[in-house]
């Protein structure tokens, strides 16, 4: 994106609000609060209202999520979130909302493809390594998520389903703790978005396997992981929705600063997060978050996690 001149985002009265907004991100700090952060300043500005993030960890992001679906649709308390609570965890777990029914978008913010990233400790180059490795000790090797339920759980869970492996499952408590595991060894392996995995790679973690149709062309040199026979597809991505019934021109009112705030932000994003913006509106968002939710029901049944009546 590049940067433009965008006027200040006012109220559908005409005037700004003095009240303060809460975006609550249902994570511990050190995930995609980070992203968000790099936002804030300019949401400010374009709203001419204080906003302000707040971490509501819990159910691996079910807790903050319930939370805003339970507010009142003004405007003033939004969330901030990853596919995880918003698609995937609904399917193993009852969270007390409904995805498609209990939020109504704002915009889409960032969207990444996933990798398969090895630790530096371990010997694996490619997934050959990986099913050797655990074929010869079924249940020794490790993959660490930010906790069970989310996409990565999901996707390492359906990962070891298709390749008929038995792998261990280690949840931490978000994604910091998760990155971390997989650091210090005590995980080998941890499905992650583009960006943290990059950044990752430059530490001594490898990225052996892309969960892409094709292969990406800022690692053209690492295989899909279909090319090498694990017939698996998924992304990242986070949104900020808003509580259903939101009346539509707050929702306008909203992304607008919002696609304002990415634009001002864009060059920060890409160097801080190594992530560009993905802005969709409010509506292609719904649209966007429908289809995921296809594919979230057919990742968790190949995963094996539900059991298949």
């Amino acid at each position: 994106m590049q940067s433009q001149h965008i006027p200040l985002i006012q109220s559908a009265a005409g005037a700004t609000s003095a009240e303060p907004i809460k975006i609550v991100v249902p994570f511990p700090p050190g995930g995609i609060d980070l992203i968000l952060n790099l936002l804030l300043p300019e949401l400010s500005k374009r709203l001419g209202q204080q906003v302000h993030l707040v971490n509501h960890p819990g159910g691996t992001g079910a807790h903050g999520s319930l939370e805003v679906a339970n507010a009142q649709p003004d405007g003033l308390t939004l969330l901030f979130a990853s596919q995880g609570p918003l698609v995937y965890q609904p399917q193993l777990s009852l969270v007390g909302y409904d995805p498609q029914r209990s939020f109504v978008p704002v915009c889409r913010v960032t969207s990444t493809p996933s990798v398969l990233m090895a630790s530096g400790s371990s010997a694996f180059n490619n997934v050959a390594d990986v099913v050797a490795a655990a074929e010869a000790a079924p249940g020794r090797i490790a993959y660490s998520s930010p906790g069970t339920g989310g996409l990565p759980h999901i996707g390492m869970a359906a990962f070891a389903k298709v390749m008929g492996l038995d792998l261990q499952h280690k949840p931490m408590a978000g994604a910091a703790a998760a990155i971390k595991a997989l650091k210090d060894g005590e995980a080998e392996l941890i499905a992650e978005q583009l960006p943290t995995a990059i950044a990752l790679a430059s530490e001594g973690a490898r990225i052996i396997g892309v969960f892409a149709p094709h292969r990406l062309s800022t690692l053209p040199h690492v295989p899909t992981m279909i090319e090498q026979g694990c017939d698996l597809s998924f992304q990242s991505w986070n949104a900020l929705m808003a509580p259903a019934n939101t009346p539509t021109t707050t929702l306008k009112r909203l992304g607008d600063a919002c696609l304002a705030a990415l634009v001002e932000a864009t060059h920060a994003l890409n160097q801080k997060m190594g992530v560009d913006p993905a802005y969709l509106g409010s509506a292609q968002t719904a649209t966007f978050i429908a289809s995921e939710l296809d594919r979230a029901c057919e990742l968790t049944r190949r995963s094996g996690l539900i059991p298949q009546k």
